[in-house]
Order: C-alpha cells, then sequence, then structure tokens
C-alpha cells in the first residue's frame, strides 16, 4: 500500500513529527557517512521496551532506525502494550513462524498542528494509560492491533521536534547539518499490505489530505528539498526498506 504523506498539510491539524523504521539490526552508520548524511551516533537505549535507535535528524523531521537488543524485554513491552517491536522489525533470514512479509516495520508520529483549536477524537486517538515510555503518546486502538499498517500515533508537544529545538540550541549545528545539504523532508510514501481498509485514524488523515493510499509492498520513499538535486540513496542495500530523494 502506497501511502504519500506529506510532513504538513493546512487542510489537517496533523503534521509529521518523525517517522520510524525497525530493522533487523543495528544500522551500518558508515554507509550514510559515505553519503553525506550525519547520524546521531550514540544509540538510544530504551531498555522497557528492549530497543536501541539511531536519529537523522532534518529541518522539519526525523528519522530513526529501531532494532531489538533484549528480546524478552520486547516482548513483555508487546504484551503489556500492544506495540510488538519484535514482529515489526525485518527478520527475513529467520525461519518462516518468525518472519510476516506483510508486517509493516513502520511508525508515524505526528504532531498537532499549532494553529489549530480542533480536537482529536475525530480521529479516534485516545491517551495511552500511564506507564513509562508510552506516557502521553495518543494511540487509535484499531490501528494499534492492525500490524500489516504502520503504527500511527500522536506525541505531545514536550516531546515533538519543535520543542526538541528549542530545548537544545546546538541540536541544529551539530546534528542537523548534512554535508549533502539535505535540509526539508518534502513528501514520503509509505507502502503497505494492508489491503484496501484501512482503519480509521490513517483514512481520515487521508481525507484531510495527509496520506493518499495504494497497495504494495513495505517500503518507504522520502523526498527532500523537493529534490532540486536529482540524486538518490537507495538504503535497501544494507537491508533497510528506503529510498531517498533530494
Amino acid at each position: 500500500m502506497k501511502t504519500s504523506l506529506l510532513p504538513s498539510v493546512n487542510s489537517s491539524l496533523l503534521e509529521v513529527d518523525h517517522i520510524f523504521i525497525c530493522v533487523e539490526t543495528a544500522p551500518d552508520l558508515e554507509f550514510f557517512a559515505k553519503q553525506g548524511i550525519t547520524v546521531a551516533k550514540t544509540p538510544v537505549k530504551q531498555p522497557d521496551r528492549g530497543t536501541a535507535s539511531h536519529i537523522i535528524f532534518f529541518d522539519n523531521f526525523y528519522l530513526e532506525l529501531i532494532w531489538v537488543e533484549d528480546e524478552v524485554a520486547a516482548e513483555i513491552y508487546a504484551v503489556r502494550t500492544g506495540i510488538d517491536f519484535l514482529a515489526r522489525c525485518l527478520r527475513q533470514n529467520k525461519p518462516k513462524h518468525f518472519y510476516d512479509p506483510k508486517i509493516s516495520p513502520f511508525g508515524i508520529a505526528l504532531r498537532q498542528q499549532s494553529q489549530t483549536k480542533r480536537s482529536l477524537d475525530e480521529y479516534e486517538f485516545s491517551y495511552s494509560p500511564p506507564g513509562r515510555s508510552e506516557l502521553l503518546l495518543s494511540f487509535s486502538s484499531e490501528n494499534l492491533v492492525t500490524p500489516t499498517e504502520p503504527l500511527c500515533f500522536v506525541i505531545p508537544d514536550a516531546i515533538a521536534l519543535p520543542r526538541l529545538k528549542r530545548n537544545f540550541p546546538n541540536l541544529q549545528h551539530q546534528w542537523m547539518s548534512h554535508a549533502l545539504g539535505l535540509k526539508k523532508m518534502t513528501g514520503i510514501e509509505i507502502s503497505a499490505a494492508c489491503g484496501n481498509t484501512l482503519t480509521q485514524p490513517l483514512a481520515l488523515l487521508s481525507q484531510d489530505g495527509v496520506v493518499q493510499i495504494d497497495s504494495g509492498c513495505p517500503s518507504i520513499q522520502m523526498t527532500f528539498d523537493n529534490r532540486v538535486q536529482r540524486g538518490v540513496i537507495d538504503a535497501r542495500k544494507i537491508d533497510i526498506p528506503l529510498v531517498l530523494k533530494f
């Protein structure tokens, strides 16, 4: 399912804050360095969910590459929250009963646009119960139990990228400067094998002009700066289902 996703759409009350991609192992940072892309080198550890991640920051968005380090912790987290990082990580080399190619390895984190005063109720997002890293995130129960769709959730302003940029002034200079010159994400296409029926949140995001849907195998394509350089980076070479166009 191909989902054209823009970082900000005026008719919607939501915009994309970041995307995560679940991968089988820690990514090859040298691959990105050779392409002129800066990756925050210190991995973000999440012991409660058994994961670690590397982050690539851009002016209006960031990309998080997540892998599982502690399978037991990840299994406990899945039972407790319904978010199964083990299932969403790419595991093509595992026995068939461990790997389902239809499960989406992607997550879409949304933030409310600052000018909006509309409620999230129409999207059927609800606040998660208190508990560590998922505290204050808003999920749709329908989307949460549909692993063939990208996980879709709303984050509070306190942890959204604009607030991070204000709280950490060096973030832009240290991690948002790329030798390749990439600045802003201007378009996303996400493929997913979830058929022709979308859960309510994704259907409404499509209706609001945030997403457009078509079928396909799980993959993601991002466009930066309206692709003025006409360049392409294909991370599928290192087993990440990601293509960057710039």
